[in-house]
């Protein structure tokens, strides 16, 4: 469906994502799943984290994972939408 809408593939090679998860937590796994099958048809940086109580990620989102964030911006956090990640990885390409 996101290729139908989208049309053709844009670069998006450029855009960082830093995906915070951590351990035993299946809505990161979920979540995780959505953004690699983006990834798969438009190609872009990803780090994913693993965040552990203490660290300086987990005092800031860890009461929010999973959490994406685009130049330390927050595009998503919980549940992934395709179409909506895709949109905000596109427009991120002109910052």
């Amino acid at each position: 469906m996101l290729n139908r809408i989208v049309g053709r593939a844009l670069d998006v090679s450029g855009v960082e994502v830093t995906f915070l998860t951590k351990d035993g937590c299946r809505l990161c796994d979920e979540a995780l799943s959505v953004v690699e099958g983006v990834r798969r048809r438009f190609p872009f940086k990803l780090d994913v984290v693993h965040i552990v109580e203490g660290d300086e990620w987990y005092e800031r989102f860890g009461d929010k994972i999973p959490v994406g964030l685009i130049d330390g911006r927050m595009i998503f956090k919980y549940r992934v939408n395709p179409l909506d990640f895709f949109m905000k990885l596109r427009a991120s390409r002109h910052h």
